[in-house]
């Protein structure tokens, strides 16, 4: 869920709008990894007199919003402390996860006047019914790497396409979403699902295709800098693979290693596991 501003028939706390001439809403998300689940630790900062006695006379509360497009996971937490705790199943939640956050009436409120608000509410008073948005408090996106899935694999980032175009035979790659795209001709790309189900071959096809696609990457992050695809999935399991071995994914890596060192540090010496794949000599029988 992205927050989209809109307007309402009543003034509203928001950093996006002057309906009142001070007060803040405002919250935070830490993120922690634990056993097979997520941990999300919120806090929530109000800053209004009149918004606060109405969470002390249980007449409005907090509510989180929670959603990853990735699986599908959303939901509203529900409470009236500035301080909580959610603990999800890792399973539910992969790659962005968008966290919101607003007060809310919890029950119908009658002639509801704000000292707070702008001169232009000076004299009104309104009816809020129940479920109706106080106060907003902007949205958080985290990104959620899981051990448990062994994300930091780098195979794990890319998917292999096959192109709409009967005619094009050249192997295409993209690094505009969260995972890098790798398209294959009609013809490559039959013949990668038959290579691809014959565990022995798969160091061979990891030399063929996806050392060469990440040789781009680290190209195209050289030219063009980190900071456009630093919120890409794909960067952050390179990012935290490289960490592994103390190197940083930045301006000064990208500037001293040549960018087939990294791709090669990152598949663990791919062409050494290729050729080993296609020695056949073991198979030989001594005569």
């Amino acid at each position: 869920m992205d927050i989209r501003y809109k307007l309402y028939p009543y003034p509203v706390l928001s950093a996006a709008t002057d309906d009142y001439k001070d007060g803040q809403f405002t919250f935070k998300v830490q993120q922690e990894l634990g056993i097979r689940e997520v941990i999300l630790k919120i806090n929530l900062e109000l800053k209004n007199e009149s918004l606060s006695e109405l969470i002390q006379a249980d007449k409005a509360e907090f509510v989180v919003h929670i959603e990853c497009p990735y699986t599908s996971y959303r939901e509203a937490l529900r409470f009236q402390d500035t301080e909580y705790v959610r603990k999800i199943s890792e399973k539910n939640l992969n790659g962005k996860v968008s966290v919101c956050a607003f007060l809310v009436a919890k029950v119908n409120i009658k002639n509801y006047i704000n000292k707070s608000w702008n001169e232009v509410y000076k004299g009104l008073a309104f009816d809020l019914e129940r479920g109706s948005i106080l106060a907003i408090g902007g949205q958080y996106d985290l990104h959620v790497i899981k051990e448990m899935e062994n994300l930091a694999k780098v195979p794990s980032i890319f998917t292999i396409c096959r192109s709409a175009a009967d005619n094009e035979e050249e192997m295409k790659i993209d690094i505009a979403d969260h995972k890098i795209a790798i398209t294959l001709s009609s013809e490559g790309f039959q013949n990668y699902k038959l290579l691809a189900a014959m565990p022995q071959i798969i160091p061979v096809l990891h030399s063929m295709l996806i050392l060469p696609a990440l040789i781009y990457v680290f190209e195209t992050l050289l030219r063009e800098g980190t900071e456009d695809f630093e919120t890409r999935r794909w960067f952050r399991v390179l990012e935290k693979t490289l960490a592994k071995d103390k190197i940083s994914l930045n301006q000064d890596t990208l500037n001293s290693i040549p960018s087939y060192e990294l791709a090669q540090k990152l598949l663990d010496l791919p062409i050494q596991k290729a050729l080993s794949a296609m020695s056949f000599e073991d198979n030989i029988e001594e005569e």
